[in-house]
């Protein structure tokens, strides 16, 4: 996820650990079953403060991801957001089904020397398992796959969401215009004096400055020059020339239809340093099928 945006990212990793989270709660809960009284009151408490805890998460990532930029301009953005608001309805159930347990278990709550509220007895109530508490612990953990659900859905939603608003992002600033075939790009070097060119790239930067040459690319494909006539340039000469600061591409044209290619300020005073571009190689004649000539 390199395109994705800083937020975007670190709300994907809390959902995934969310995820994780109400799943080991939902092992706890599915697991040893506490009987109402006092006795379970800690360990029932202790697990409504982990709920808790993962539904005020839940809120949070919502409203943080409502925030974005893609929660308002792409359709997973959209998506993103209403996972969240399940999310959020969801782990809020599972946390009041527990506090639901909770309270159960105190209601099974006596204290020594007074008489018991329910029976008015002075003898303490066996404290056995009681169904209403196995219910609300049951529901709870039915609930525990439609929040991982809902988690796996949030982080899949963002993520697409963040690449495509980073692709929405506006291109760099293009050039200046400087003259014939010239532009100053906002990177321009003051060290042109010392650059050193390969034949190859000096014919490029030639062509470049008196032809309209292109660079082009297809998603998954190669990049390819078309030079404006039947010389060729390759695309590593293009390169080159870029990263040296000695050309810029006019970003106001996609990569589909082809940006042209123009010197920057740096690139006409090599160009006029180095003089003369150097004639094209002679291509080598094809070779005919055939057995090779004997000598």
């Amino acid at each position: 996820m390199d395109n994705t945006s800083s937020e975007a990212s670190r709300t994907i990793t809390r959902l995934h650990s969310l995820s994780a989270g109400f799943g080991a709660l939902g092992e706890l809960l599915s697991g040893e079953r506490p009987v109402a009284g006092s006795s379970s009151l800690p360990k029932l408490t202790s697990w409504y403060a982990t709920a808790q805890g993962q539904s005020a998460t839940a809120l949070t990532l919502l409203l943080t991801s409502a925030e974005q930029a893609y929660a308002h301009t792409t359709v997973s953005g959209h998506h993103a957001v209403g996972s969240l608001g399940q999310l959020v309805k969801i782990s809020s159930d599972i946390t009041a089904h527990v506090m639901a347990a909770v309270a159960v278990a105190a209601e099974y709550h006596r204290v020594d020397g007074l008489p018991d509220p329910p029976t008015g007895r002075m003898t303490s109530r066996p404290s056995v398992r009681r169904d209403d508490l196995d219910d609300h612990l049951d529901r709870a953990v039915e609930l525990i796959r439609p929040a991982r659900a809902a988690c796996a859905n949030a982080a899949t939603f963002t993520e697409t969401a963040a690449l495509r608003e980073a692709s929405r992002a506006p291109a760099p600033a293009g050039p200046t215009w400087l003259g014939r075939g010239t532009f100053d790009s906002p990177q321009t070097s003051s060290a042109s004096a010392s650059v050193t060119l390969t034949a190859l790239q000096h014919r490029a930067l030639h062509l470049i400055h008196t032809s309209t040459v292109k660079y082009s690319q297809w998603p998954r494909k190669r990049p390819v020059v078309d030079s404006g006539s039947p010389e060729r340039i390759t695309a590593r000469s293009v390169e080159a020339l870029e990263d040296k600061r000695l050309v810029t591409r006019d970003f106001r044209t996609g990569l589909h239809a082809g940006q042209r290619l123009h010197l920057t300020s740096d690139g006409l005073q090599v160009l006029r340093r180095l003089g003369p571009a150097p004639e094209p190689g002679v291509p080598a004649r094809p070779r005919h099928p055939g057995p090779a000539p004997v000598r």
